[in-house]
């Protein structure tokens, strides 16, 4: 894994993303460096607990806009069926976090952007440094193209409801991590200087019961959402972020 640093002690995988020099930003390398961690994750059955969190400055700044899954076209230029099968892909890796048998947690400090707010929104638990920037560009910022419009992460109004995750996503507004806890965009937000400490903390604490119970216990929570209708979800605003690519205007 050549973009990721992944560790394992205590029980605790951690997996940081290591591009600091783009505040982690989301290339093509390390969008596979994740997913091969987190599959050495789950199959390790010495590991209890996982957590994600960003070498550097930041958590994770967003897509990789000179290069990623996400926003490069392929040669040919986006096409319905290449623009949809990106998106199925882009579904599939939130949805392997969001459907890890192991508890997670991201540990979330410096910028939490867009892509890397998407990061942060499906792991279970999300502990921010109070002075950490969350938040999404709005939809104009880049003008027309793969970049405008519908969101690929649906789970804002889930988690914030309506009013809430459409004042941030409609204005590009940012929070901090305090403000963050407030809308319900993170779980808690701690000092910087404790961040490492808490999540530690909790981690520890979801360890302590022991045996079978975080699995089933996530899979029913999960489940109850996916009655709710979160899997369509993910499915039709991967469908509407890939239309979007037709008509890129660049």
């Amino acid at each position: 894994m050549e973009t990721v640093n992944y560790s394992v002690k205590d029980h605790i995988a951690r997996i940081e993303m290591n591009r600091p020099e783009r505040h982690n930003a989301l290339d093509f390398q390390l969008l596979d460096d994740i997913d091969a961690a987190f599959t050495e994750a789950e199959k390790d059955d010495d590991v209890y607990v996982i957590v994600l969190s960003g070498a550097g400055r930041s958590f994770c700044s967003g897509y990789e806009r000179n290069g990623s899954y996400y926003i490069t076209p392929p040669d040919e230029g986006w096409n319905t069926n290449n623009a949809l099968t990106r998106l199925r892909g882009i579904e599939n890796r939130y949805m392997r976090i969001w459907n890890c048998p192991k508890p997670t947690i991201a540990q979330i400090h410096g910028f939490c952007l867009a892509g890397g707010c998407y990061l942060q929104l499906v792991c279970d638990i999300s502990v921010a440094a109070e002075d950490a920037v969350l938040g999404h560009m709005p939809p104009e910022t880049f003008g027309r193209g793969a970049l405008n419009g519908v969101t690929s992460m649906p789970l804002w109004q889930v988690l914030l409801g309506p009013k809430k995750a459409r004042y941030l996503l409609m204005t590009g507004r940012r929070l901090n991590g305090m403000e963050a806890e407030q809308f319900g965009l993170v779980s808690v937000a701690v000092p910087a200087d404790q961040l490492e400490s808490e999540v530690q903390s909790i981690a520890g604490e979801m360890m302590a019961p022991g045996g079978p119970g975080f699995l089933t216990m996530k899979e029913t929570l999960n489940t109850d959402l996916e009655m709710m209708g979160v899997g369509a979800m993910f499915r039709v605003h991967g469908y509407m972020n890939a239309l979007t690519r037709m008509d890129q205007g660049r």
